[in-house]
């Protein structure tokens, strides 16, 4: 089961008791009501999203609450689920995660759950950059700011530069590209050699940067049947939520 680092007892741990099977996901902060959010404010919400996606995975029930509901556009764009669940403040509710942003109220310890913290998220300068909407019309599809934050590991800081956003973006692409032509070939099972390091790395602190690697490195491996690459990259893709298979039947 998924460990992540819990900022309280600076220990890497299980997020939920062994023999538990529901999930329940605070998330803290993330936009305002009245405005977008801005992009180092959907640092967190993705992170949420993977755990909740990888929670799902292992047969959980996933409740997630946030304390401010963030713009709808917003979560669809990032591929991060709306919120589906009221807010449980001033409830009697056990949390099993605290999810927040660098700079986020730092809980006491003896605090009821895990907390993980996202690190600090440098925005675009040059021209400046502060919305999901600004990256749009610059060019480059949204999803490619989640990209830029699965490349590094969550805890640790992030600028996002023009650079950094336009090279997620042609990866994205290019993955996408070649997952649609693999998708042109016979299926194979999911190479389970190549998988199980990529499962082991996520399950670690969520090591989404040594994720990606070795997904890279199976990408470009022509030994193996591109049937199976296809259900490789497709199988956890439902956890990175990069939407990969977007040019399935365009090219």
């Amino acid at each position: 089961m998924l460990s992540l680092y819990d900022m309280v007892t600076g220990r890497t741990e299980p997020i939920v008791p062994p023999s538990s099977r529901v999930l329940l996901m605070h998330v803290h902060g993330g936009g305002a009501d009245d405005r977008p959010a801005r992009l180092d404010e959907l640092r967190p919400l993705v992170l949420a999203d993977v755990v909740r996606r990888m929670g799902e995975r292992r047969r959980l029930r996933v409740l997630a609450f946030h304390d401010v509901e963030p713009p709808r556009d917003d979560v669809l764009a990032l591929n991060v689920r709306p919120q589906e669940h009221p807010s449980p403040a001033g409830a009697d509710v056990r949390i099993d995660l605290h999810v927040g942003a660098a700079g986020s109220p730092t809980p006491r310890n003896g605090s009821p759950g895990r907390w993980a913290v996202t690190g600090r998220v440098g925005l675009p300068r040059q021209p400046d950059a502060a919305y999901l909407s600004d990256v749009s019309a610059a060019g480059l599809d949204p999803v490619a700011v989640r990209q830029a934050f699965l490349a590094y590991g969550y805890r640790s800081p992030i600028e996002l530069t023009w650079a950094v956003l336009r090279e997620a973006d042609e990866t994205l692409r290019r993955w996408r590209r070649r997952v649609a032509e693999w998708a042109e070939s016979p299926s194979r099972p999911i190479d389970k050699d190549r998988a199980a390091p990529v499962q082991l790395a996520l399950d670690d602190d969520l090591d989404t940067p040594l994720a990606l690697h070795l997904l890279a490195e199976l990408g470009d491996d022509e030994s193996v049947p591109p049937g199976s690459r296809f259900e490789t990259f497709l199988h956890f893709d439902h956890v990175l939520g990069l939407g990969l298979p977007a040019d399935i039947g365009r090219i």
